[in-house]
């Protein structure tokens, strides 16, 4: 009875799971790669007139499910450091895609690792980066798995100019728990 109850596990199991193979990125690999690295924060964020699918959009992927209708988005970064590129960038926009409206009762499997920004938020992200023909800057990793070009970063350096504001006040103080929100 137990190897019945295991053996229709692992069938269940197997019918129902279903990924894609991704790539690994390191940092150093992003980093090599990239037309620029940047530390910002987002301004804006908004649908362009852009409508396509997944795999024109990222022909490197092969999905699991349906070909995912996208929107195109153009997100607007003011730029805090250049760590890597034209020093003088002091703002840029991310090309990047958001699912559009999906039919009802479709199921993605092995879908892409989009992202959406929130500019009321104003986190700052480590951004490596791609320059467009156009201007626009898109993700080192694609279009597919922008995520893994994109991370937030966390601790005093995300709180914004943290110490510009305290000493152009004059205050040198804090909350009380020594970060600024």
């Amino acid at each position: 009875m137990k190897m019945a109850v295991t053996l229709i596990s692992i069938l269940f199991a197997s019918f129902t799971m279903q990924a894609r193979l991704m790539r690994a990125w390191s940092y150093q690999e992003l980093y090599d790669q990239s037309d620029v690295v940047v530390i910002a924060r987002v301004t804006s964020t908004g649908d362009t007139t852009e409508r396509t699918s997944l795999t024109n959009a990222a022909p490197e992927i092969r999905a699991v499910g349906p070909d995912l209708p996208l929107v195109g988005v153009s997100t607007k970064f003011a730029v805090n450091v250049v760590m890597k590129g034209d020093k003088n960038v002091a703002e840029l926009t991310l090309h990047h895609y958001r699912m559009d409206k999906l039919p009802p009762m479709t199921i993605v499997t092995g879908g892409p690792n989009l992202v959406s920004f929130d500019p009321r938020t104003h986190v700052h992200l480590l951004l490596f980066l791609h320059r467009e023909s156009d201007g626009r800057y898109s993700p080192v990793s694609g279009q597919a798995d922008p995520g893994f070009s994109i991370s937030p970063l966390s601790g005093m350096a995300s709180s914004g100019d943290f110490f510009k504001d305290e000493m152009e006040q004059g205050t040198g103080q804090t909350n009380g728990s020594g970060f600024s929100f």
